[in-house]
């Protein structure tokens, strides 16, 4: 019986504790399957089965070399990842799939040896560095179905390489209902907005605390805990969040990295989601999991959160303005049946479309048109 393979990017441990958003969707859309994961490294913390994941050799070395890696010339390129790939090559069957995730560099170089194996590749981009990939790289890719997580990166990948290529799909993220659950508030005294997410420039969080002190100024009683960090695991201090420590107003909370059941449980007992991006964010998981629990969202009008919040649930502002970002965070402070609604719409709109089986089924339909 074929096999199909999720590739997992090289830096990519398949870890509740320690992986990021790909092995989150990973672990949620595949757990009821058969497919196998392969990795750089992983924990039981997901539980899945030993026979369903493949440590592969010599895969987490290629992280410190992939920059270098990717701006090789193609030949040179092609030539490193066949022998990187050498062993998992030597695994597959006919008839087999393998499904990378947010590699363009390493699905190119495998679809170039995918015909003479009789195995099949699918590119499933979850960020937009396809429309940086070089010449050789799209050449290859022009049959190879390519899923996107929004419809925002299908648009941008299309625009920026003219309808390059000829199968492309939209597979949205999703969230754990069982783990971030809806709960009822009551009427908190001193309403709490949350952030999780990496702690990095274009996530914005400077931009909330902008907004979170002149809240402050305007004498509004609000709370904001920021939960992150600099990167998965065991996160370094970088030159941003020394100064977010510098600048956090006296409303705000640096909670630093958390995971799993202590997102969901401060997710839980917040108010107000803020996801205050400065990038076109493609569709990122925090905020799908926060209207999982019934949290309205204010966000950044960018990328794919249009998309996420076209249900309802949420108030979108223009990125990078502290004014009208707190502008926003005041209305649906002050104002509790309206706080109420949007609650109640975030989470009517991730139940109606972003349950991780909602995911699934869209993934099972990309598989049947693609493998038919």
């Amino acid at each position: 019986m074929a096999t199909i393979y999720h590739l997992l990017d090289e830096a990519e441990v398949f870890s509740e504790r320690h992986g990021g958003a790909v092995s989150r969707w990973a672990a949620n859309v595949l757990r009821e399957g058969r497919e196998i994961v392969i990795c750089p490294s992983y924990d039981s913390s997901w539980g899945f089965p030993a026979d369903r994941i493949y440590q592969m050799p010599h895969w987490s070395l290629t992280d410190p070399i992939h920059p270098l890696l990717y701006r090789l010339p193609w030949h040179l390129q092609t030539l490193s990842y066949r022998t990187i790939f050498r062993i998992l090559l030597g695994k597959l069957q006919r008839g087999d799939t393998i499904y990378v995730h947010n590699r363009p560099e390493s699905a190119s170089v495998l679809a170039t040896v995918a015909p003479k194996l009789g195995v099949r590749i699918i590119l499933h981009m979850h960020n937009s560095h396809l429309i940086r990939a070089n010449r050789g790289q799209l050449g290859a890719l022009r049959n190879t179905p390519i899923v996107f997580c929004s419809e925002f990166l299908r648009t941008e990948a299309q625009n920026a390489l003219h309808n390059h290529f000829k199968k492309t799909y939209v597979v949205r993220n999703g969230a754990d209902d069982s783990k971030y659950g809806f709960v009822e508030r009551g009427q908190n005294s001193t309403p709490t907005v949350i952030f999780t997410g990496r702690l990095v420039p274009y996530k914005g969080v400077h931009v909330l605390m902008e907004a979170m002190r002149i809240l402050e100024r305007q004498g509004v009683g609000v709370k904001c805990k920021i939960l992150g960090a600099s990167g998965f695991r065991k996160s370094r201090s970088t030159r941003y969040t020394r100064a977010l420590e510098r600048l956090r107003p006296g409303n705000t909370e640096l909670l630093g990295y958390k995971v799993g059941h202590e997102i969901a449980e401060a997710l839980q007992s917040a108010d107000i989601f803020c996801c205050p991006s400065t990038w076109n964010d493609p569709f990122p998981l925090a905020p799908l999991e926060a209207m999982a629990t019934g949290l309205p969202v204010v966000a950044s009008g960018t990328g794919g959160l249009k998309e996420m919040l076209a249900f309802g649930g949420g108030i979108l502002v223009p990125p990078k303005s502290p004014e009208l970002l707190a502008q926003a965070l005041r209305t649906v402070i002050v104002d509790l049946p309206f706080r109420r609604k949007l609650g109640a719409e975030a989470r009517a709109a991730f139940t109606d479309h972003f349950l991780w089986t909602n995911v699934r089924v869209q993934y099972d339909q990309v598989l049947r048109e693609v493998l038919a």
